[in-house]
């Protein structure tokens, strides 16, 4: 029963109501969470539904690539992960480095087989294990959570119980790789958070490569090496040293490295006639959304919808029958249709609170920032009070904004560097190579090409 040991050590010093971060910890800064009712509610078809989900990915047969060491073990979780460590994983391959690469199950349903993952499969001794975890921690977790909010017992208390699946199936797996590095482009979703609190245990190095801009609700940042983006996730992050559990825990202070942002994006060869991009995520009304884009198609604009890739079926099936027979509304599917694909095609970008409005303004497409109803938290990521994006409050001003920057937008390079520190030097575009660069040299004890930042001494000051 050593693993029981090693990960009851693990949840005494980050508990599952750390693990599932966003749900354990910001729900009520999250409307998402509260406002939209799942499918399945109540605390038997939660359970019911954390039982589905440990059967869903069980697989007898191991995959060939966990019967073997690597260097390097890399854990993708959504598409905006994929996309953020794509360049890195190329890197690495064309070094002879060997890596094994996973995903999410979903994921890889969504034609992205080809980028070399392996699909995220429980053996038995997983589902064994995760059950001994449930029956000797669940009655606990449901008392705490049961006092802690209203909704986490009805709504999401499989989320938490995932928590038992994570951590047996990280715990099982880095085990036989063994790898000297586990590399993940998120610091806050379940199954990420596990793996670094496994790997954490384990004494394996983990990376963390942001993925999309942060936010002051993000966790305390707690890696080996952090490859952020830019000055102003490491001035949020500082803001985040509250957001960890007031125990006893042994992770490590970062090294932080300002590498650029991560994804590949072309630049944009200028505006296109007319041709306005908006981005809705599943914050966004969908209904708002609908209304909006057909005020712009009646102002004379063809727009082009991008979703986000984590939206709800039932929110883009909306969108393909509103816009079904428009001939001046084209879809972007995220899951088809790569983010340069879809910049190249628009002059200017219109969205709210999302990362977008970064990943436009390094293609050289205008962001408007521009919300459907009143956000509860403004400008989430600064990017209006930083001179990234131009804000507009009705469509009047949206069409003033696009009327007088056709054929003349110029980002604002102070404020991209600031969100992205590579914009426009010699590392621009091969940030990828950028990490890999540094990982290589941080193995053999080798200076970095780039300053290294000793978060734990300028958090102090």
């Amino acid at each position: 029963m050593g693993w029981y040991r090693d990960l009851k050590t693990v949840l005494v010093g980050e508990p599952e109501t750390w693990l599932a971060y966003l749900h354990g910890q910001q729900i009520d800064n999250l409307p998402l969470l509260t406002s939209k009712r799942p499918r399945y509610r109540g605390l038997f078809l939660q359970v019911a539904k954390f039982v589905a989900l440990l059967f869903r990915d069980l697989r007898l047969k191991r995959p060939p690539e966990l019967k073997r060491p690597a260097k390097f073990l890399i854990f993708a979780g959504s598409a905006n992960q994929m996309g953020s460590l794509e360049q890195t994983i190329e890197s690495l391959k064309a070094r002879g480095e060997k890596l094994v690469c996973i995903a999410d199950s979903r994921l890889l349903a969504n034609k992205h087989e080809d980028k070399g993952y392996i699909s995220c499969q429980l053996s038995v001794t997983d589902i064994a294990r995760s059950f001994i975890l449930f029956a000797t921690r669940g009655l606990a977790l449901y008392r705490e959570l049961k006092a802690r909010h209203p909704v986490s017992v009805s709504w999401h208390f499989a989320n938490f119980c995932q928590v038992y699946i994570y951590l047996s199936y990280f715990y099982r797996v880095l085990s036989q790789v063994k790898p000297e590095f586990v590399i993940t482009a998120n610091d806050h979703n379940t199954p990420n958070r596990c793996m670094l609190a496994v790997a954490h245990h384990l004494g394996i190095k983990t990376v963390y490569l942001q993925h999309a801009s942060v936010s002051p609700l993000f966790p305390a940042l707690r890696v080996d090496y952090a490859f952020l983006d830019g000055q102003c996730a490491l001035d949020t992050y500082l803001e985040c040293e509250p957001n960890q559990p007031d125990t006893v825990r042994d992770v490590p202070m970062p090294q932080v490295i300002l590498s650029g942002q991560k994804k590949h994006l072309r630049r944009s060869s200028g505006p296109h006639e007319n041709v306005v991009g908006v981005a809705l995520n599943a914050m966004d009304n969908t209904k708002a959304g609908i209304e909006f884009i057909n005020v712009l198609v009646g102002k004379g604009l063809n727009v082009r919808l991008r979703w986000h890739p984590g939206q709800a079926l039932r929110d883009t099936d909306q969108y393909r029958e509103a816009f079904s027979n428009s001939q001046q509304v084209m879809l972007s599917d995220p899951r088809t249709e790569p983010i340069s694909d879809f910049m190249e095609q628009i002059g200017w970008l219109i969205a709210g609170n999302s990362s977008i409005h970064l990943e436009a303004a390094l293609a050289g497409v205008m962001p408007i920032y521009y919300e459907l109803e009143p956000a509860e938290l403004p400008d989430y990521y600064g990017y209006v009070k930083h001179g990234l994006t131009e804000p507009a409050t009705s469509v009047t001003e949206i069409l003033r904004l696009i009327q007088n920057t056709c054929d003349k937008y110029t980002p604002n390079a102070k404020a991209v560097r600031y969100y992205s520190s590579t914009y426009l030097t010699d590392w621009e575009s091969r940030e990828g190579d950028l990490v890999v660069e540094c990982l290589e040299r941080i193995f053999e004890g080798e200076a970095l090409p780039v300053d290294v930042i000793e978060f734990e001494h300028t958090a102090k000051t």
